[in-house]
């Protein structure tokens, strides 16, 4: 792959964790897809709510969670948020279980309840970092909806699709492209110099149709697929910020133009595939997401985040645990600057 070429507008921070747990447990099952989740809104998280899916009542005698606070996996490809949660859900349940709680009907109105929620959606077509909120960690995840966040995203000058990404696959994409634009007057320089200021800092943005926002009582994705249009439903402009964008002169496929990628630091509410469209528009062509993964989501990296063959009830408390002691570290640290 070509050394990627840069030019860098702000700086960005790690974060690690580590630590070990008490027993493991490995749960595999099957997920069934999201219907309403695929071709919404892949990019951004401040207009859905956090996703806080319970299981019912255990014996109060014993500990619903071994641990109750954050952590991160790393959501894999055609995977929903929601899949996510089921699934964490389903595995902690069992293992529950298996520590002798009874646990009753799900749809059972108990407060005691084993809890696990997300901190902000991903679409099926982007992977990436997903925080967890386990038990009482729920009733934190809200600010992590409105917190900074990281990404990576793949470009395509030359062409534009209904959602601004590539859903359906390239054939499919190719064939039912929106809009089409020449591509051989684009340099490097000109993306650089010329284009990325303009996106950083304070922006205004239109967010894409086939996304989640509620628009009329109803998800603009939902009114995009009954067949209205952006002209017909009068998508406002929202602000957004873009604290840092850098241009790598490949894509996720180690691609040179008319491909390129984008690393990308925003607030809440930033929608990547609206950034590249109007990228793409400011270049004098049109441009489409190509592929996107979230690299960053508070104190969460990719280095936190558990990979699907790591997912156990055992390593997802582990999780927990390392989060919650690096939280009280840093908090300390906080206090003694002060």
């Amino acid at each position: 792959m070509p050394a990627l070429k840069t030019a860098r507008f702000a700086s960005t921070a790690q974060f690690s964790n580590i630590s070990d747990n008490k027993r493991q447990r490995r749960i595999a099952i099957n997920v069934e897809p999201d219907a309403s989740s695929t071709g919404t809104n892949s990019d951004s998280d401040s207009d859905t709510d956090t996703d806080t899916s319970v299981s019912p009542d255990p014996s109060p005698e014993i500990q619903t969670h071994l641990a109750e606070g954050l952590c991160a996996v790393y959501k894999p490809l055609e995977w929903s948020s929601n899949d996510v949660v089921m699934y964490i859900r389903g595995m902690l349940e069992r293992d529950a279980r298996g520590r002798g709680i009874k646990l009753p009907k799900r749809r059972s109105k108990s407060k005691k309840k084993v809890k696990v929620g997300h901190g902000g959606t991903l679409d099926p077509l982007a992977t990436g970092v997903l925080v967890l909120g386990i038990g009482s960690g729920t009733k934190k995840l809200q600010e992590y909806l409105k917190g900074s966040k990281k990404y990576r995203a793949g470009v395509e000058l030359g062409f534009e699709t209904a959602t601004l990404d590539m859903e359906g696959g390239r054939e499919h994409v190719m064939a039912n492209a929106t809009k089409t634009g020449p591509t051989e007057h684009v340099t490097e320089d000109m993306i650089i110099t010329d284009v990325i200021p303009q996106f950083t800092g304070d922006i205004m943005q239109k967010p894409p149709i086939y996304s989640a926002i509620r628009k009329n009582g109803k998800r603009l994705y939902e009114q995009a697929r009954a067949g209205m249009t952006e002209d017909d439903i009068e998508i406002e402009l929202r602000e957004v910020s873009i604290h840092s964008l850098e241009y790598l002169s490949t894509d996720d496929n180690g691609k040179g133009l008319p491909c390129f990628g984008l690393d990308v630091e925003c607030g809440g509410g930033t929608y990547i595939r609206s950034l590249v469209r109007d990228m793409g528009y400011a270049l004098d062509t049109c441009a489409t997401m190509t592929s996107l993964e979230r690299t960053k989501q508070g104190q969460f990296g990719l280095d936190d985040a558990l990979a699907k063959d790591d997912w156990s009830s055992e390593n997802i408390y582990a999780a927990v645990e390392r989060s919650n002691a690096n939280l009280a570290a840093l908090a300390e640290k906080e206090k003694e600057e002060e």
